[in-house]
């Protein structure tokens, strides 16, 4: 494979779609505003749109060339400006071979080719024959002595398999009916219908509607409305989270987690074990109820295609299977431990942050608008979820791990190991700094950008001992050690799910 190659011509059909996908927004809000002008028709827009998409598509296709050499693997691409990318097998972390629905079509499979760096979503080869990326990686990962042993004993040993799980139908439904993705439908939903005029006239689609929904008052016609609107949101959402957590595996390797979803297309990402940075685990708002939560992980270097490392490890489980998952994946991590929460004079921080604002603009809505009482449910609901933020704050550190545990919406808590940790920083505002108060933010290596993670409003004690842990005196303090059961600070057991 020393000359250069073209990728299958089915790479253009692929490259066009995903500059659909990726750029989806925009592209619909030019075909609306287009659609507008009086030059041009809205098929005439969109026929020209996906045209122009398609010659791009195949100009990328015709421009992408490699060949893999000595151990290297040697990229051009780029339409106009030329690029030229050069990776060697030493810089190669991960070697993923998947297929998306337009490879499954026509039998083809994408290579994708993972370095510790930003170059590594680059290193993507869309379309070929899996005898030709099977060829590819074999070439790739044979080490010196095999290459000068010969042919023979190039062969690629297949990592052992420890163990595999999958997630059961059951919290599949549960987490495809629970989706964060809900909001981001019902916006999308709402920005296509307000942009629909171009096609359909105000007039007739409302009496559209009328014909179909309940219009016995005007009050009744807008309660189905929005009812319909929320219940097709929430049909998206389901639906697409099934397809895209559907057939959802994690493969338990010696040196590395491999994790498959997708029905249509198939995706698949492998986590060596010694790129991991940190374990999120979040508890929704909907789901922390019903005793579920999701896990990520952070990894350094890389992870998804947008450039962030985190990575779904586990998308629905309950929160008392959390700890037997992890200790049978991640058996190095300590999980359980005593943490410093919040003392009670930052209570009212909390209280204020989430009360303050939302207060201000139901008093303004209430007396501009002459609304209902009922309207005064929100102040009270953001006096509760001030609360619940002051009362999940925690932090706690073992003999070499830190757990922070934190609220926006949804209550997270991370475990970092202390080795991982990038940064950590103890500021302080005017209003802390009156109290004797300190926010600590701790940040690890994640994707291209890092990640940090964050708690407010600790002693300021608590916080310097921190810093003075991790930046002075090295990693050898628990917190058993430092404080005494009667000690005057408030501290809790993590991570609270028995």
């Amino acid at each position: 494979m020393s000359d250069f190659q073209r990728q299958h011509p089915v790479a253009a059909l692929s490259r066009a779609f995903g500059l659909i996908r990726g750029n989806i927004v925009t592209i619909l809000v030019f075909l609306f505003f287009g659609a507008q002008s009086e030059s041009f028709s809205f098929w005439w827009w969109t026929a020209g749109g996906f045209a122009f998409l398609l010659i791009a598509g195949a100009a990328n296709w015709w421009r992408f060339l490699f060949k893999v050499e000595d151990g290297l693997i040697h990229i051009k691409s780029g339409i106009f400006v030329r690029k030229n990318l050069y990776l060697t097998k030493d810089r190669i972390q991960v070697i993923d071979i998947t297929a998306g629905v337009i490879q499954r079509i026509f039998g083809l499979v994408r290579l994708d080719i993972q370095t510790a760096g930003a170059s590594s979503r680059a290193a993507a080869i869309e379309a070929i024959t899996r005898e030709k990326a099977e060829e590819i990686n074999q070439l790739l990962r044979r080490g010196e002595k095999q290459e000068e042993e010969g042919d023979e004993s190039s062969v690629e040993s297949i990592p052992e398999i420890k163990q595999t799980i999958s997630l059961p139908n059951k919290e599949l439904l549960i987490a495809a009916s629970t989706s964060g993705s809900f909001g981001i439908a019902l916006s999308v939903i709402g920005t296509v219908f307000s942009q629909i005029e171009p096609l359909i006239s105000e007039s007739q689609m409302y009496e559209y509607l009328y014909s179909i929904l309940p219009s016995q008052t005007d009050t009744m016609f807008y309660i189905a409305l929005i009812a319909g609107f929320v219940i097709f949101a929430w049909l998206l959402s389901f639906f697409g989270t099934l397809f895209k957590y559907g057939n959802f595996s994690l493969v338990v390797k010696e040196k590395e987690i491999v994790i498959s979803r997708g029905i249509f297309e198939k995706k698949r990402v492998t986590v060596p074990f010694n790129r991991i940075q940190a374990i999120h685990i979040s508890e929704g708002i909907i789901r922390q109820p019903l005793g579920y939560a999701s896990v990520h992980l952070e990894s350094a270097g890389y992870g998804d295609e947008k450039g962030t490392g985190s990575i779904l490890f586990f998308p629905l489980i309950k929160r008392n299977e959390i700890l037997p998952l992890l200790d049978d994946v991640l058996p190095d991590y300590q999980k359980e431990m005593l943490a410093l929460t919040p003392p009670s004079r930052s209570l009212r921080r909390y209280i204020f942050r989430s009360a303050f604002l939302v207060t201000a603009l139901t008093a303004l809505a209430w007396w501009r608008f002459d609304l209902n009482l009922a309207i005064w449910i929100l102040p009270i609901l953001s006096l509760i979820w001030g609360w619940l933020k002051y009362n999940d704050t925690a932090l706690g550190w073992g003999e070499d791990i830190l757990v922070l545990r934190s609220r926006g919406l949804a209550k997270s808590t991370a475990y970092i190991k202390k080795k991982r940790v990038q940064d950590v920083s103890v500021s302080q505002s005017p209003f802390q700094r009156y109290r004797n108060l300190c926010s600590v933010q701790v940040h690890v290596a994640s994707g291209d950008r890092g990640k940090s993670f964050s708690v407010r409003d600790l002693e300021l004690d608590d916080g310097l001992i921190i810093l003075q842990q991790l930046k002075i005196e090295g990693m050898n303090t628990t917190i058993g050690e430092e404080f005494s059961p009667e000690s005057i600070r408030q501290i809790v057991r993590l991570p609270g799910w028995a």
